[in-house]
Parts: structure tokens; C-alpha cells; sequence
């Protein structure tokens, strides 16, 4: 077994285990705005992102568009799936600052991968997949640099996966890791009225 061990405040430490297993296709009704997919053999470590644990990572999109999930990749201890909350925040000087949206995510579907992690390689590997009210939707312009903060609201830890390499932040420190997150949702050069998202979820 190969282990690779990263001590964070409440957040994480890997081991190898299970099978292979790679990202899972957005739903058809959903394109891929932005992507760091999983990867079981790039999982190197994990960061706590709730109860007080605060993880956030950055994005840029090449294309503007409008957000209306996501998809990332979690270990949990505890039942779930339970809400999710989600928060894009603007860049400072290359750190999370000032928030720019927020949504509580209700719609949460998790999907077991077949992978094991952990210091006892006992914890399940979940696919899970955020989906938003259409009234949270969030148009984000192409080029500029933000952040997202996944934050899990179960009683027990939610783990955020990563590969190595990055600047993911937990609770204000920087780390040299990339959390596994894809964001979902369609292209679009402008922002749009809600009667235009709802022709778009019309035409899938």
C-alpha cells in the first residue's frame, strides 16, 4: 500500500486502496464550464470543509457562463447526503476575499465510487453532484479569477479530495493541492433573466 499523509487542522490524511475510478459525465442537461475532475491515482490528500473547517479553491472560466451545479468529490463520516452550501468569492492578491454569491444546495445526490481512503483506507470515495434552484443560478465572466467554497453541513467531517499542486485554501492557510471539482451549467456571453434560463432548461 502506498500511503501519502498531510496533517491540516481537523482535515486530512490519504491512503491508497480500492480501484481505479475517474469523473463521471455531467448530466445531459448540463455542460462542463470548468473542470479538475478525480482522479484516483492523483488523490494524494483531503481538506475538511465543514462545521468549522472553511475550504476554498480557485477558477478561471475561458467562456462566460451561467452556474447551475457542480460535481466534486468527497469523504464522509456521518449520514449523508445532507445539504451542501456553496460560496464564490472575489481574488485578493491570490487569496479568497469578499464574497460574491452564495446558495444553500438541498438538491445533493451522492454516488459511491468504489475507492477507499483514509488512514485505515475505511472511508468511502463519493461522487457528489450539486444542483441548484434555478433562482440561485450565477452568471461569472470569462478571465476573471474566483473562488469557490464547497461547504458540507452534515455533523461530521466532509473531506474535500486533492491532487497535488495548487493553492487550495482551509481556514485562511494556503496549500500546495487542487481539490476535484467541476463546474456545471451552460455557456452564455451575457448574463441572463431567470424566463431564460428556464428556456434553456426547456430545449435539454
Amino acid at each position: 500500500m502506498r500511503a501519502f499523509v498531510v496533517a491540516l487542522t481537523l482535515a486530512c490524511a490519504a491512503a491508497w486502496g480500492g480501484e481505479v475510478a475517474r469523473a463521471a459525465p455531467p448530466p445531459p442537461s448540463l455542460q462542463t464550464l470548468w473542470e479538475n475532475p478525480y482522479d484516483y491515482e492523483l488523490l494524494v490528500a483531503g481538506l475538511c470543509s465543514n462545521g468549522g473547517d472553511h475550504t476554498q479553491d480557485d477558477f478561471t472560466f475561458e467562456e462566460s457562463g451561467v452556474i447551475m451545479g457542480f460535481d466534486c468529490w468527497f469523504c464522509y463520516d456521518g449520514n449523508h447526503p445532507q445539504p451542501f452550501t456553496a460560496t464564490i468569492y472575489y481574488d485578493y492578491d491570490g487569496r479568497p476575499s469578499g464574497r460574491k454569491w452564495m446558495a444553500d444546495i438541498t438538491d445533493v445526490t451522492d454516488t459511491d465510487t468504489g475507492d477507499t481512503w483514509g488512514e485505515e483506507d475505511d472511508l468511502e470515495v463519493y461522487h457528489t453532484q450539486l444542483l441548484l434552484e434555478d433562482e440561485d443560478y450565477v452568471f461569472i465572466e470569462a478571465g476573471t479569477l474566483f473562488w469557490l467554497e464547497l461547504y458540507w453541513t452534515g455533523f461530521y467531517y466532509g473531506v474535500w479530495l486533492c491532487e497535488s499542486g495548487g493553492n487550495a485554501h482551509h481556514n485562511g492557510d494556503e496549500y500546495n493541492l487542487s481539490t476535484f471539482f467541476t463546474i456545471l451549467g451552460v455557456p452564455s456571453g451575457e448574463d441572463l433573466e431567470p424566463a431564460s434560463w428556464g428556456e434553456i432548461k426547456a430545449t435539454f
